[in-house]
């Protein structure tokens, strides 16, 4: 189960393998014992707030609101068949406010019940095209069910909406990775160390794509810079791959 802060903050882990096949099996024997253990910026991964989102007449936004905000309260605490109930009710008051639909969708997620939580994701939407929160969700729920395409996807869609979203630009990077686009990966990696200097998980994870290009210099000064910003994993790809510098 995952843990969550108060502002529903999610730790995710995010797996960057190499293929099997070909030239690159070798490199993938080689690194088979590192990964990356990440845990994205707050920016943007949060439960929304139910404040100012109803607009409601009397009676049906009262009740809509109190519903919203007693699930939303129950989902942070953890309860989350609970707050299930709860926001299940505040659609029923209200079906058009996407937001509702969004944390429902997180309930679902937090509970590792992607399909669920995918449709919420999806209704979400299609209520909000711009809502980049649930791009990245819906992203993150397609990544764990291996779609890596349409994870892809949802982060692209997350970045155009929002071009400084680097943790979208990061996790784009990983299914890059995923999908063996490793010069892709590079690239979105890039662009998220330039949002975000002090990334130590896009220098460790552009540190394994350039390993897989075979760029070892730059692998190696990736994991040093990685190290420097506190990933205690770069110290062991140091130590195999670098003569522990």
């Amino acid at each position: 189960m995952k843990t969550l802060t108060a502002s529903i903050l999610i730790t995710l882990l995010l797996f960057l393998i190499a293929c099997q096949s070909g030239t690159e099996k070798a490199a993938s024997e080689q690194t088979k014992d590192i990964t990356a253990v990440v845990s994205p910026e707050q920016e943007g991964v949060t439960a929304s707030d139910p404040t100012g989102t109803y607009k409601m007449p009397g009676d049906a936004e009262k009740a809509a609101s109190t519903l919203f905000s007693r699930g939303l309260e129950l989902v942070k605490g953890g309860k989350y068949d609970e707050g299930i109930d709860y926001l299940s009710r505040a659609i029923e008051a209200d079906p058009d406010n996407g937001r509702i639909w969004f944390n429902r969708g997180f309930a679902y997620y937090s509970q590792e019940n992607y399909d669920l939580a995918q449709e919420d994701f999806d209704q979400a939407l299609r209520i909000n095209p711009s809502d980049t929160t649930a791009f990245l969700y819906s992203g993150l729920t397609k990544y764990y069910k291996e779609d890596y395409k349409g994870a892809l996807q949802d982060y692209t869609n997350a970045i155009i909406k929002s071009k400084a979203y680097s943790t979208a630009w990061y996790n784009r990077g990983i299914c890059k990775g995923q999908l063996r686009d490793y010069r892709g990966a590079v690239d979105d990696f890039t662009k998220a160390i330039f949002i975000n200097s002090n990334y130590p998980e896009a220098y460790f994870n552009r540190a394994i794509a350039n390993f897989y290009l075979r760029d070892t210099v730059q692998a190696c000064n990736d994991w040093r810079q990685a190290k420097a910003l506190g990933s205690f994993k770069a110290q062991e790809a140091l130590n195999i791959y670098c003569g522990g510098r």
